[in-house]
Parts: C-alpha cells; structure tokens; sequence
C-alpha cells in the first residue's frame, strides 16, 4: 500500500528486548480494556482515495501527464511494471462509485483533485481544461446532493509533468506561484460548494521518496538535501494558499484550509533511557514536526536545525542542507492551519544510534536513530504495517499537546493485505479498524480535538510503487476486468454498523 511512503529504508525487527524487564514490555505491548462510548453527534465519518490511483483516463479529455505518468511508464519503477492508466477507471464510474458511498452512508468523502487534469501543463496561462473542471464538478454535486460533504485535497502527488521537466518541480521556488495559481482556480470554480480544503496529502513523503531515495516520482535521488528543499517550498506553498484563501475568499466562501500529516508514532524502546527517549522525540520531529512545527511555531523544530547544522558542518558545508526562513517568511507562514489532517497507520520503537558525520549525506542518517518493531505485533503480508493500536492515542494526544489543542480530522487510517481472499474475508481489516478507531475514541476521551475520521480506502486501488500488489480498500476491485467491478469486502458492513452506531454502545454492536 505505502499510501504515505511509509516503508522506511532501516526498520530492523526485535527479535527480544535485550532491556527492560518483562513486567514493563508486557504493559507496553497491552493494547489496553476496549472502551465503550459514542462519539459526538457531529462526528463525521467518512472514506477516501486519490485522483492517480483511482481515476485513471490518463490521458482522456485533456488531461496532461503527471509526474506518475511519466514515472510509472518506466520499466523498473513498480511492482511489475504496473502503471495507474486505468486502475479503478474512476473518471468513468462517478455515479457508481457514488453508490457506494451511498451503501456505506458516510458523511463526507476525502478526494483529491488531478493537477494536470485541471491544467494540462501546470501553467494556468497555459491552459484551462473545462473537461477536468466538469468532471469535477459532477462529483461534488452529486455529492452534496445526497447531503456527502467533500474534503478536497488539492495535491496527492501529482505534479504536472511539465513543471517537473522545465523548472524540477518542487525544487524550484516556482512552484510556490504556480501552485497558488491552481488553488485560486480551484477556490474560483468549486469553492462555492467546497468548505474543506486540504492543500498537501503527506508532503513528508513527497520530498523524502520523490527528491532524496527516488522510489516516488518523480525518482530524484538528491541525498541529504532533495528532500529538505522540496518540503521547503511545500510549506511555503501552503502558506501562500492559505493567505490567497483568507485575502480573497474565506468572507465569501467561508471555508477552511488544512494540511494533511500522515505519521507513524514513535515509541523509545527502552522508557528508562534518556538516549531512546530523546531518539524517539527526533524521529517525530524529522516526520510530524518538520512541517507541524513550522506550520504552527513559524519554524522547523530545533532539534532538526541542530543536527542537521552540526552534520552539515562537519561534512564542510558552509551553510546547512537544511533551508532557513527570514524572520518575515516565519511570520508569513506561523497559524496557516484552520485544521490538522493526520494520516496514521502503524508504529515504530525507536532507540538511538549515533551516525557519524563522514557518512554520506542523507535525511535518514541526519536523523541518529533505528526503527524497530516488535515481532508480537499483528501484521498481515504488508510487511511495513503492523496494528498497534495504542500508538494512535498517543499520537492524537501528542498533536493535542504540542500544537494547541487543534482541530484534527483524520485523513487517513486503514490497512492493507497482499492475500488475494476470493470469499473477500477481510477479518485483519475489521480488527485493525476496531482497535484504531477505539484508540480515537479514547484520545477524543483525554481531549483531544478529533472532528471526523477517514478510512482508507473506498476501494483497492494503483498503489504507487507497489503497483496493484496491495490491497487497502472495503471494496475488492477487479483490476483485471474491462468492468473494473467493485465488490463489497467483510469490512463494509462492519464500518457501516460503526457509522450507524456512530462507535461501541455495547458489546453486540462491535461485532
């Protein structure tokens, strides 16, 4: 699945605790007594997907490529060599794929609008496609008809093709301008109807797997720097959206600009260590924080400055890899959030390992840690995600400390599975969804200011460089009919009776 990249390059697996004793691993690894409760009327539960990896029409009605086009028409860049062409051929199904919403009775649907399928070049002087706006168009209006709220995410990964090849997409200060471009478009011609923007889906990934190990495209390899520049220009590219939105539309159009932070938690593997602790801190730091923190302090956390600056010199370099704001660029940028998207899926232990500076330069080496995780932990063959349920609290409680209390909706949670279950039994699905959403209820129960909850995904889809290897969806798709027919897997009626219950009553409704 990798929705958010989040196969790390060093994840080791504990085969036993060489510290601490048994007393304490066991209650760390208690997922804890199931709590029964309700969530507030208002709660919105919802699903989601991607315009890549489910639309495909790529280049029908004049679309122009994407950075994934290009990358996936490679040979050696996916599982398989496998492409999003067609995948789920969502731009043809938009009142089909409705009705699955319908089925599932959800309050909004998360979606993300296709760059190049609204500019062809990237460039709105360039060229407007009225195709790609009435397609969009259609499925808002359909949505709101049938009383589903969008939460529009204006970039899940796919830059225009030729913003990539004139200027090297995001690491050019360019794309600052041409993607405040497109927002006003998108704000000019959906924002009528559209309250919930969401302008990034996981930058985090975008720069670290699209511009540092290149396993996303556009497949740069720019170690120990790539990564740092593109999320430099995302975040003021976010920041310039948000004061278009609030200049020239919030008064009229009165809605709310977001950003969308898929992270894994990290937990130090010895909690009587300071080195594990501290090392546990980094790593959410150089993964939430990088874009949380600056998002709302006006900069990057300190911790990334120091290390990154001290390594930096002493590999030679006058200034460090990491960028600096001016002071007026921070206050330009600090409160650009009316909502924090978060996007969580599994869990790391985290302890410390000090990474010499004649290393070659990389953003996994600046970080001085190793992920780990514990071979008890439940995973199905997606080998990069393991259910760790109390990992969810913690982050949620982490956002309501460290950043105000904001509002959060989840944009992302789900599993995934290689298994090709013909009787669609997807029981490590609903396991996963019971024990996560649960955990959210009890960060909601300590405080936290959770609005919605997004499961991913609607269904099976193109994903990224694991081509169509992985599952993630409640609905199976049949990649290999010219139909592309969706069938509902054990999981839809599952999440239907949390919807309908709106959480855990009783014990009979879990189930």
């Amino acid at each position: 699945m990798k929705i958010c990249g989040l196969w790390v390059v060093h994840v080791l697996t504990l085969a036993f605790f060489a510290w601490g004793d048994d007393n304490i691993q066991q209650t760390r690894n208690d997922r804890g007594t199931f709590y029964y409760g309700t969530f507030p009327s208002s709660f919105s539960w919802g699903v989601g997907s991607s315009a890549y990896q489910i639309e495909g029409a790529w280049d029908s009605d004049g679309k122009g490529e994407s950075i994934w086009d290009v990358f996936t028409h490679r040979k050696g860049k996916v599982f398989m060599n496998q492409t999003g062409d067609s995948t789920c051929d969502g731009y043809n199904k938009v009142k089909e794929d409705f009705e699955l919403l319908k089925e599932l009775k959800v309050s909004h649907y998360r979606f993300s609008l296709s760059w190049p399928r609204i500019i062809p070049t990237g460039i709105q002087a360039e060229g407007i496609n009225e195709k790609g706006i009435k397609y969009y168009n259609d499925l808002i209006n359909i949505l709101l008809q049938n009383k589903i709220t969008p939460l529009v995410t204006l970039y899940h990964w796919d830059l225009p093709q030729k913003l990539q090849g004139r200027y090297g997409g995001w690491q050019n200060i360019s794309m600052v301008t041409y993607f405040n471009d497109y927002a006003n478009l998108c704000f000019e011609r959906f924002g009528d109807r559209v309250k919930h923007w969401i302008t990034f889906n996981c930058p985090w990934s975008v720069a670290v797997h699209g511009y540092e190990t290149g396993k996303h495209a556009p497949g740069m390899k720019l170690m120990g720097t790539g990564a740092y520049k593109a999320a430099h220009h995302m975040i003021k590219a976010h920041a310039q959206v948000w004061h278009s939105y609030n200049k020239n539309w919030r008064i009229k159009q009165q809605g709310m600009v977001g950003i969308s932070l898929t992270t894994e938690w990290g937990e130090p593997v010895d909690i009587s260590n300071q080195k594990d602790i501290e090392a546990a801190d980094r790593f959410i730091q150089f993964h939430l924080g990088w874009f949380a923190n600056t998002l709302y302090n006006g900069d990057y956390p300190q911790i990334m400055k120091e290390l990154i600056g001290q390594k930096s010199a002493h590999q030679g370099l006058r200034v460090s890899r990491l960028p600096t704001f001016t002071s007026q660029e921070k206050s330009y940028i600090k409160g650009t959030v009316d909502f924090l998207g978060i996007g969580h899926f599994t869990t790391r232990y985290i302890t410390s390992r000090n990474y010499p500076s004649t290393h070659s330069p990389s953003f996994y080496t600046d970080r001085d840690l190793t992920e780990l995780v514990d071979p008890r932990w439940p995973e199905p063959e997606s080998n990069w995600l393991c259910s760790v349920p109390w990992g969810f609290r913690r982050l949620l409680n982490y956002v309501k400390t460290h950043y105000g209390n904001p509002m959060v909706f989840v944009t992302e949670n789900g599993a995934s599975e290689k298994m090709q279950c013909v009787e669609l039994c997807d029981e490590w699905r609903i396991q996963y969804l019971k024990g996560y959403i649960n955990e959210m209820l009890k960060a909601m129960k300590d405080g936290a200011n959770v609005q919605g909850y997004t499961a991913w995904s609607l269904m099976d889809m193109f994903e990224w460089d694991d081509g169509f290897s992985e599952r993630s969806g409640l609905f199976y798709v049949e990649f290999q009919n010219k139909n592309k027919s969706r069938y509902p897997k054990a999981s839809v009626p599952f999440f239907k009776r949390i919807i309908a219950a709106n959480g855990f009553p009783n014990p009979r409704e879990t189930r």
